[in-house]
């Protein structure tokens, strides 16, 4: 995300306001092989568990023993060889595929024309100009059909499911939205189909199904979570968010014996909301970068030290 500041007339006597803009996120998927390989089928998903938060689970039920346990997921589309990523390629998926700078001045503007105001004026805001232009993405994880800021020419991941869950007498969306600052993000393999995961998802007597309802504790207070079960060979890579001095526990597997990720990483040391404005704009543009050893990219399954904090690549001046 980026740092950016509104000012306001001299006539306003008012201070200036520092915000944060975190829409103009991006990941990056590349094929480190010499052969190539295909998305359809692959999918980016968000762990269950939250590593900013201690959690002790009822009974012998640590499903972290037995699969990587995740929340939301959202898939490439195809059948198969429809979106080859060739060997040395890099695949960018955005949240919103749009020139956020540009998309920042339009929403504003149709906003205050709309309450009867003049259109903003560009020289009471700075920072907006970092904003990154994410128009030439490969996808977006975002989905149209939910999401006004969605680009509608851009591709998009699809929901693993939306609709109505029976155990939650209400409406859900199971796909990926928000890539938050604590959280673990994966890259797996569909287990199964989409209609089969539609039709079959939810536990039912005689038969286990592929989202479970885990009876937990977080302090003094049960919890159910909810958790899709993804099996450990379908998990392709991995990377756990979390600022240091927020990190509790490890959502993808028990520790001392933490195989899928024994680390963690963070661009801050402290949780976005305890990090004090005036250090935003050292945080502005930053992101995590897979370390490059001069031959390959670094892969020890260890998020701490796999990752380092550089300027976001797609936001350097060419």
């Amino acid at each position: 995300g980026h740092a950016y500041t509104q000012n306001f007339p001299k006539e306003y006597s008012q201070p200036a306001v520092q915000n944060w803009y975190s829409d103009d996120a991006y990941i990056t998927i590349y094929n480190p092989t010499s052969e190539v390989k295909y998305l359809d089928g692959l999918a980016l998903s968000s762990t269950a568990l939250d590593p900013s938060v201690q959690v002790e689970f009822e009974g012998n039920k640590d499903f972290r023993k037995e699969y990587v346990g995740v929340s939301q997921m959202s898939y490439f589309p195809g059948s198969g060889k429809e979106h080859p990523i060739n060997p040395g390629q890099t695949i960018v998926i955005a949240k919103y595929a749009v020139d956020h700078a540009k998309d920042f001045f339009t929403r504003l503007d149709k906003e205050l024309v709309e309450s009867g105001e003049k259109p903003a004026d560009r020289k009471l805001y700075t920072g907006i100009d970092s904003f990154l232009d994410l128009s030439k993405a490969d996808w977006e994880w975002t989905n149209g059909k939910d999401d006004t800021k969605n680009n509608p020419k851009m591709p998009d991941l699809v929901p693993i499911y939306v609709g109505h869950d029976n155990d939650e007498d209400d409406d859900i969306n199971l796909g990926l939205t928000e890539v938050t600052e604590t959280t673990g993000i994966a890259l797996v393999k569909l287990p199964w189909t989409a209609e089969d995961f539609a039709k079959n998802y939810p536990d039912v007597e005689g038969r286990r199904g592929y989202r479970h309802t885990i009876a937990t504790r977080i302090t003094h207070h049960r919890n159910r979570l909810r958790v899709i079960e993804i099996p450990f060979d379908k998990a392709v890579d991995c990377i756990t968010l979390c600022p240091k001095r927020a990190y509790k526990m490890n959502p993808y597997s028990k520790e001392p014996k933490a195989t899928f990720d024994k680390g963690y990483t963070a661009v801050t040391d402290e949780a976005y909301k305890s990090t004090p404005k005036s250090d935003w704009p050292k945080y502005s543009g930053m992101s995590l970068i897979r370390k490059w050893d001069g031959n390959k990219y670094v892969d020890d399954n260890n998020s701490t030290s796999d990752f380092e904090v550089k300027p976001a690549s797609l936001g350097l001046k060419k």
